[in-house]
């Protein structure tokens, strides 16, 4: 059985555990290993606040955590989100986090619409899919 915890580094996203995700798109499916972490942007759709759902499975049943991070591409640091999913040895399967409640830019008025998030594992390649609300 898996489990995911928020870090205390955590400001201004809220990062939880979900069982699935509410977006209508496919998603953006690739590995994640330890030898580098993987990086990406995620965007909102039009007219929608950021909320950004990640699915690790973790199919080989060894011991691995994955630690997903969210934060401003803006430069400004107006927010970081973090979390940790992790397996026992012996365990496999899928587990998911998301991070939402996104700050409003500098100028207090426009939702954020994109974050940078990345990817590191500590152990095993585990397969990853992005999705954004």
């Amino acid at each position: 059985m898996s489990t995911v915890n928020a870090s205390p580094q955590t400001f201004n996203v809220v990062v939880q555990q979900v069982s699935g995700t509410q977006s209508s798109k496919l998603g953006s499916s690739f590995n994640a290993g330890s030898i580098a972490p993987v990086t990406g942007t995620a965007l909102a759709s039009p007219g929608e606040m950021l909320t950004v759902d990640i699915k690790v499975t973790n199919s080989r049943g060894g011991a691995n955590t994955v630690t997903a991070t969210v934060t401003d591409p803006s430069g400004s640091n107006g927010f970081l989100g973090q979390g940790s999913l992790s397996w026992d040895d012996g365990d496999d399967g899928a587990a998911w986090i998301e991070f939402t409640g996104f700050p409003r830019q500098a100028d207090q008025v426009t939702e954020t619409g994109e974050c940078e998030y990345s990817l590191t594992t500590s152990g095993d390649d585990v397969s990853v899919t992005v999705f954004t609300i």
